[in-house]
């Protein structure tokens, strides 16, 4: 080979002629990196319902598997395609995701290419060294190529906080360099000038050019097992340990004896592993560790890095490990069992009446220091009888039984019959130390949304349903029989016979069509037809065709009601309930009045307060104009004309 040739050292660093070899490796992996565009059906975990767009890249071309980022794989059910770099598109199907760590495999069947040579990128996690010139290749900023260019800076961060209900690394370092990366890059490949890559796009800062990439060592090893197609062991204690400076952990109480020993054991390193948090009942609380403890040796050995800790975890899974850590300046030994931390993670999902149901993930548990055990309700406010906000609420109690997994309200829900309200005890995750239990009722439909069971197959890559059919009737309504509230200003007690017309009228719209973005509207309706039980309403209370409806009567009583008439183009619908529900309740159609309305007219407006007692307000009429309606986005009804 002539003195004047391109070349690259084992390291990754350049050689003769560094722009030229550049271009050359560029060129030879660009077909190996793939654009995915992703649907998330479902609200899981961390992760909500919605469409985006990310990168990925062949690791083993012969079996079809694609690395890219745990949270493109999704936790959960997730519907995703690759796009080659010459449009060549295929499925994909998630085969693995990381507990932890934000990684995750795709899989895609080799046979479908037809045009493009598939040549993987071989994962060189030694390669991570500061320093080093890195190019960043994915789909930045929606781009279907960008390439980016930066060296790296650090390869010993501590993980970000990324924020409340969003997924948030742990137990690694994570790798730095200036590269200014968007949305989009996700799961791409950082590579060295030999092709090889040594990290993976996780997360970047918004304030700074910085972005942040996950190390390959766990990933490598993840993907042997895989190829060998032996299971997956990843383990855990429940504790989360971060990378602390010698000169932080001295402060901790680590006596120069230790901090000699480490040095030696382990050179190069610049300090120590310190717990961070510990999850309440889990095995690291159960062994005595507390939070702030610096670790020293585990089995022996001199654990001051992840690497290291990590592979003692997964080698030991269902097994106890001899922990000595450093706490005050005395050193503890401890024995701590090593769990599956696969069996942390759901994989399992219950939907009831529009309603996601999954157990307590360790994810969610070891970002609000919970104890990793519950049920996680998404989209509660679908089967609540009061809307609430769209956050993800721990399950306490649903008809007076506590539940603490998925079985146990699989078992619960088999005993509450159609459209059956039954009281129900839940709190938001991050209210867990406040015992801030709220009280509420739930009122589930078996007809909208059938209860089932969705099991992950990760063989398959969907998620398998079973359907959870032996489900008790509707019980029989009984009649009810209520009273109306009395008006004793004498000024307003003509209007006495309105109240025993005015009705509240709520709509649940169980699935997302028409445009509609509320799942609950409510408002008031008037009685036209108490023989027959017509009441109309406004369209925006009664805003789609598919709808549950429920009539309250004088603020007591709750009965069933069917959509009976929309107008298309004018703001009122009529709806009908049975009149045998109401049982002896003084109940009268509203009078209509034949004259219209002019300019000047003196009115008497009669509303409800929200305790649904009746106001009543003097008005007069001051204009009367053509209704102007803006459109909306995404469309949906508006009343014109």
């Amino acid at each position: 080979m002539s003195s004047n040739s391109n070349t690259a050292s084992s390291d990754g660093t350049a050689g003769t002629g560094a722009a030229a070899s550049w271009q050359e490796t560029i060129e030879s992996k660009i077909n190996s990196i793939v654009s995915i565009k992703f649907i998330r059906p479902f609200t899981f975990e961390t992760e909500n319902r919605g469409t985006s767009q990310a990168t990925g890249f062949i690791v083993d071309a012969n079996n079809g598997i694609i690395l890219t980022n745990r949270h493109v794989v999704s936790a959960g059910p997730v519907v995703a395609r690759a796009i080659f770099n010459n449009h060549e598109e295929v499925e994909l199907k998630a085969i693995y995701r990381d507990p932890i760590h934000d990684f995750g495999f795709f899989k895609f069947d080799p046979a479908l290419i037809k045009h493009t040579k598939l040549e993987e990128i071989e994962l060189y996690p030694e390669g991570a060294k500061v320093g080093v010139d890195i190019r960043v290749i994915g789909n930045d900023a929606g781009q279907k190529v960008s390439i980016l260019a930066s060296s790296i800076s650090l390869i010993d961060r501590n993980v970000p906080t990324l924020g409340d209900m969003t997924y948030n690394d742990s137990n690694t370092f994570y790798i730095q360099a200036s590269t200014n990366g968007t949305g989009g890059s996700s799961g791409s490949p950082m590579i060295n000038i030999a092709g090889q890559a040594v990290a993976i796009v996780s997360a970047g800062l918004t304030k700074a050019s910085t972005d942040l990439y996950l190390p390959l060592d766990r990933v490598k090893c993840v993907l042997e097992a895989i190829q060998a197609q032996t299971e997956v062991k990843r383990g855990t204690i429940q504790t989360t340990f971060q990378y602390r400076s010698y000169d932080e952990v001295r402060r901790l109480g680590v006596s120069d004896t230790v901090e000699n020993n480490v040095r030696q054991d382990v050179p190069g390193g610049v300090g120590m592993m310190v717990v961070k948090t510990v999850l309440p009942d889990g095995p690291g609380h159960i062994a005595g560790l507390e939070e702030g403890d610096v670790l020293y040796r585990i089995n022996g050995k001199t654990v001051a890095h992840f690497v290291l800790l990590e592979e003692l975890l997964d080698g030991n899974v269902d097994q106890t490990l001899d922990m000595t850590v450093i706490r005050g300046k005395t050193s503890k030994d401890v024995q701590v069992n090593v769990q599956n931390l696969h069996a942390l993670e759901p994989s399992q999902m219950l939907q009831v009446g529009g309603t996601t149901m999954t157990n307590l993930s360790f994810q969610l548990a070891n970002h609000y220091r919970v104890p990793a055990t519950g049920v996680i309700a998404n989209w509660l406010f679908c089967i609540l009888e009061e809307p609430i906000a769209v956050k993800p609420y721990v399950l306490k109690s649903i008809n007076g039984k506590a539940v603490a997994n998925i079985t146990q309200v699989i078992d619960v829900i088999k005993t509450i019959g159609n459209n059956e309200c039954v009281p129900v005890k839940y709190f938001h995750i991050s209210e867990y130390y406040n015992n801030c239990l709220i009280d509420g009722s739930i009122k589930i439909s078996h007809l909208w949304n059938q209860v089932a069971l969705y099991t992950r197959n990760d063989y398959s890559g969907l998620w398998d349903r079973e359907s959870i059919t032996d489900l008790p009737p509707a019980r029989d309504i009984e009649p009810t029989n209520v009273i109306f509230p009395v008006i004793k200003n004498a000024d307003v007690a003509k209007l006495q016979d309105v109240v025993h017309s005015i009705v509240k009228v709520k709509c649940m719209i169980p699935i997302f069509i028409e445009g509609n973005v509320n799942r609950i509207n409510a408002g008031y309706g008037a009685i036209i037809d108490a023989e027959r039980g017509l009441v109309v309403v406004g369209r925006e209370t009664v805003a789609s065709t598919a709808c549950r409806i429920t009539i309250t009567i004088a603020g007591t009583a709750v009965i069933p009601a069917k959509l009976r008439f929309q107008h298309p183009t004018i703001s009122y619908a009529i709806v009908q309930y049975d009149p045998k529900h109401i049982g002896t309740t003084k109940v009268q159609a509203i009078k209509l009045s034949e004259k219209a309305l002019e300019a000047g007219d003196s009115i008497r407006m009669l509303a409800m307060s929200k305790y649904e007692t009746p106001v009543c307000l003097n008005a007069q009429v001051s204009n009367i104009l053509p209704v102007e309606t803006t459109s909306f986005e995404p469309p949906r009804w508006r009343s014109i004309n």
